[in-house]
């Protein structure tokens, strides 16, 4: 029962953040859309909607949190995807660590959602933070920092995009 009413209230909290985020331009930050898995099977994308400074964005990695296995990108038209594993017993072994995509370019100012599929394990922490790096043809953007929690999520500069995990 604890654990039910705790995740009600991440849960709560993402919903609070969201309206937040809803009045921020839409091209504000770097966000995962949906961001409350209910289920251990879960499919999300991460919305990029400008580039840095105005330049095209060229790149986009992003780290995967512990707990995430399954780890599958959709591929994007006019880009290359790339899988980072963690050290295994072999090439294609290992966890998933960071999943790339490189290529577009993509316009400042223009959309574009960059899919990825995963399974939630039972252990999974009940927020899944993604640390994300958005390069760009001039410069970088960093969307790292992991606030306290999600309910604080506007308040740091550059946040990682975010999945509440509602699925266990």
């Amino acid at each position: 029962m604890i654990k039910l009413m705790r995740r009600a209230g991440v849960v709560l909290a993402a919903a609070a953040v969201a309206v937040g985020v809803a009045a921020v331009p839409a091209s504000a930050h770097v966000v995962t859309t949906p961001n409350t898995a209910d289920t251990k099977f879960f499919h999300t994308a991460f919305r990029v909607g400008h580039g840095c400074d105005g330049s095209p964005t060229t790149a986009v990695r992003v780290r995967i949190p512990e707990g995430l296995h399954l780890v599958d990108p959709d591929p994007v038209p006019g880009w290359t995807v790339e899988v980072t594993r963690a050290h295994g017993q072999g090439q294609g072994y290992g966890q998933v660590v960071e999943v790339a995509w490189v290529g577009g370019p993509l316009p400042d100012h223009d959309v574009q959602l960059f899919g990825l599929g995963f399974r939630i394990d039972r252990k999974a922490p009940e927020v899944l933070w993604f640390p994300t790096v958005q390069q760009c043809e001039v410069g970088e953007t960093r969307w790292e920092q992991i606030p306290p929690s999600v309910a604080e999520w506007n308040t740091v500069p550059s946040p990682a995009p975010y999945v509440i995990n509602a699925a266990w």
